[in-house]
Order: structure tokens, then C-alpha cells, then sequence
């Protein structure tokens, strides 16, 4: 979405006309091993990686997700993590 605008916009004013309650849940994942900022995917292995160095220690990554309501960083147990990585992008 960040590359259209427009249509960010239009979503907006649609969630304002017509939605009491709505949320936008970005991706802004941060690599301290490379300084790449995205999205950090969950492998095939069920880890944590980072898609540009595939750095993959928790220590050196930030990764933030919407879990139960409420945004939770840096890592879950094996099956919300297999949660996180079977959610769908909707937009």
C-alpha cells in the first residue's frame, strides 16, 4: 500500500464512511544484522529470517505482530508462529 497512495486513501474513506472500527496492521520489521526494513518472513524451518542477509537471531531482529488484540513483539511459541505465517494479506 505504501506504493499507492491513492488507493490508501480510498480505503480510508471507506473504513470512515462506512465502518465504525477499523485498523491498518503494517509491516515494519527492522534486520540489526543489515539494516533491512519490511517485512522479516517465518521459513519453511518455522524460523524467523530475514529475507535480505538471512539472519535469523532473535537478538539481532525486530519483529512486531498484531497476537490476541494487541501488538506483541519479538517471538512465539511454534504455533502461533505457524499462526502468524498462515495469515492471509487482504489488501
Amino acid at each position: 500500500m505504501r506504493h499507492n497512495l491513492e488507493a490508501l486513501k480510498d480505503v480510508v474513506r471507506f473504513i470512515y464512511d462506512n465502518i465504525q472500527y477499523a485498523e491498518f496492521n503494517t509491516k515494519s520489521d527492522y534486520c540489526q544484522v543489515c539494516g533491512y526494513d519490511g517485512e522479516i518472513i517465518v521459513n519453511e524451518d518455522n524460523e524467523w529470517e530475514c529475507p535480505c542477509c538471512h539472519n535469523k537471531d532473535h537478538a539481532k531482529m525486530n519483529v512486531t505482530r498484531r497476537t490476541c488484540g494487541y501488538l506483541g513483539e519479538n517471538f512465539w511459541n511454534e504455533g502461533k508462529t505457524k499462526e502468524i505465517a498462515s495469515r492471509v494479506l487482504h489488501l
